[in-house]
């Protein structure tokens, strides 16, 4: 084609059998340059019927031939959906999200575009009840596409919806969250968000979970939670002997998790909590043992962090451990630095840096790095004043990090015990 020899181009393309757009297109327009203009028009139309599944147009030159058919076709959707993705992957959103919307008005019942839509909506026009409008509508058009109801639920955090919220989603979809680990995982989570761990636990144990890159560490986290609440719930109940087998359990992760412990996971919480049970039954000893195991680890707090971080709730509980041992200044110094790493950094610009890719949360919705810092700061303050015993100040912290994000996991975790 590039040699000005249209009819040996139309030939290639006709010894490919299959029916794919691109290859429809592309015959049309060469159709087209050898005056041919009826057939090029039969072929364009075939190209718009084509399964759009697997069709990504990314070249400079399927811009002129993809032009060509929206031009020529009034109705062709397809084309204008296509063109709208090449020109989004190549950063010119304003062309993307007109071309998508010119598409959407011939044709307003293909998911894809409508889920395309949302994202632009999102992150480039930050229009998020449209988005939301969007998304919901690809979801409803097509209610067996796993993928698209993760990226839901993740925009309904996003908006920040209630745990309590996003579960009756959850409850609405069931079918679907076997479907991906990484949608089973968010379902685990807000089990354990909605204070249900016993249901969380089971469901982890009923699903054989394969890991992938950048979720190390996501479902065993859950399947401690889910225990360690248990263990709390026990202990408060004063049944300290299943206290302790709940946390022995959590100290072990069973093969359906599909990972092991990561390189440096201390696990304080458990082994400070483990210690209180056995406290408890009298046996000092053992206690202290674990109490000991609770102290090890960085004692930095760190910023909002990368997935493979050590947590920060871990220097709290390196805290309370040191003040069971009756090392009080080592303690408070513990909670004063959280305290101060908050105070010191809570109006920090968050800037994107080169390993940002490690970041936990894996969403094509962009998040809010600044507030995220402001959150991270405030909990990070909650800690070290519930190290310090001054509860309602910790209440209060943890508070405004659930005003702003109501799935934060542990802020909502250490408020209660704040109020306990």
């Amino acid at each position: 084609a590039e040699g000005g020899q249209y009819d040996k181009a139309v030939a290639v393309l006709e010894a490919y059998d299959g029916d794919y757009p691109l290859v429809r297109y592309y015959k049309g327009f060469y159709l087209k340059k050898l005056g041919k203009e009826a057939e090029a028009i039969e072929e364009y139309r075939a190209g718009e019927d084509s399964d759009p599944s697997y069709c990504f147009p990314n070249k400079l030159e399927d811009i002129q031939v993809l032009r060509d058919v929206a031009d020529s076709v009034k109705d062709a959707a397809k084309a204008c959906y296509y063109l709208g993705n090449l020109y989004y992957d190549k950063l010119q959103y304003e062309q993307a999200i007109s071309l998508w919307e010119r598409s959407e008005k011939i044709c307003d019942t293909y998911p894809t575009l409508e889920r395309n839509l949302s994202i632009a909506y999102y992150n480039k026009s930050g229009e998020h009840e449209k988005a939301l409008w969007r998304l919901e509508r690809a979801f409803s058009l097509d209610r067996n596409d796993a993928r698209v109801f993760l990226e839901l639920d993740q925009l309904y955090q996003k908006l920040a919806r209630t745990p309590a919220q996003r579960l009756e989603k959850f409850r609405e979809n069931l079918n679907l969250i076997e479907k991906r680990d990484d949608l089973y995982t968010e379902y685990v989570t807000v089990l354990n968000l909605n204070g249900l761990y016993e249901e969380a636990y089971d469901a982890i144990m009923s699903h054989e979970f394969r890991t992938w890159e950048g979720a190390e560490g996501k479902i065993s986290t859950q399947y401690k939670t889910a225990l360690l609440e248990m263990a709390k719930e026990a202990i408060f109940a004063g049944d300290d002997a299943k206290a302790e087998n709940l946390l022995r359990r959590a100290l072990e992760l069973p093969l359906c998790l599909g990972e092991g412990r990561l390189e440096g996971t201390k696990d304080n919480h458990i082994y400070f909590t483990l210690g209180l049970a056995l406290e408890r039954q009298g046996r000092a000893d053992e206690a202290k043992e674990c109490y000991e195991k609770a102290t090890l680890g960085a004692m930095e707090p760190a910023g909002v962090m990368y997935y493979y971080d050590q947590p920060a709730d871990m220097v709290l509980y390196q805290g309370l451990a040191k003040a069971k041992l009756g090392l009080t200044g080592q303690a408070n110094a513990r909670f004063y630095k959280l305290v101060d790493y908050g105070e010191q950094h809570i109006r920090d610009s968050f800037k994107m840096d080169y390993f940002a890719v490690s970041m936990p949360d894996m969403s094509v919705f962009d998040a809010d790095m600044t507030q995220k810092n402001v959150n991270h700061c405030n909990y990070l303050m909650g800690l070290g004043r519930l190290g310090l015993g001054q509860k309602a100040e910790a209440a209060s912290c943890f508070g405004r990090v659930l005003e702003a994000d109501p799935n934060h996991q542990n802020a909502a975790i250490y408020r209660k015990m704040a109020g306990r």
